[in-house]
């Protein structure tokens, strides 16, 4: 195992769905590093639509702020992962090139885009120097 007293600054991470993706992916991101030797992460935000909802849930899914729109997430300095895992699959290209246009690493749940021409324009995002667009599988 390697010897962590030596990483950076955690890497924070965004999770923007409330719902029960959100929520799925949560566990996740707590545990990677007991099972994966990767670096530091922090759950910062947990982000969803319901104002209620996701103010009850950061301190049971372990994230430490909660927002209501993505787009004040994304323009974050101490964020450098979005996990996109909204329920909406229309908007999982616009979220996904915004955040890549900001120079955050995204992860996308599946289904990656609604059409062929969301999933270019999310490729042509992802071209160097920014970083890649990869979908998730948890199913």
């Amino acid at each position: 195992m390697t010897d962590r007293s030596l990483d950076p600054a955690p890497l924070g991470v965004a999770a923007v769905g409330n719902s029960f993706m959100g929520r799925a992916h949560s566990n996740p991101w707590h545990n990677v590093r007991a099972n994966f030797d990767v670096p530091s992460l922090e759950q910062r935000v947990l982000v969803g639509r319901d104002k209620g909802r996701v103010r009850e849930a950061p301190p049971r899914c372990g994230w430490h702020d909660s927002a209501t729109h993505w787009r004040s997430v994304i323009e974050r300095d101490n964020i450098q992962i979005a996990d996109i895992c909204r329920p909406k699959l229309w908007m999982h290209a616009e979220i996904a090139i915004a955040a890549l246009e900001a120079g955050k690493y995204v992860l996308v749940e599946k289904p990656l885009a609604n059409s062929l021409a969301e999933s270019e324009a999310m490729v042509s995002a992802a071209r160097p120097p920014a970083p890649l667009v990869l979908q998730e599988c948890s199913a």
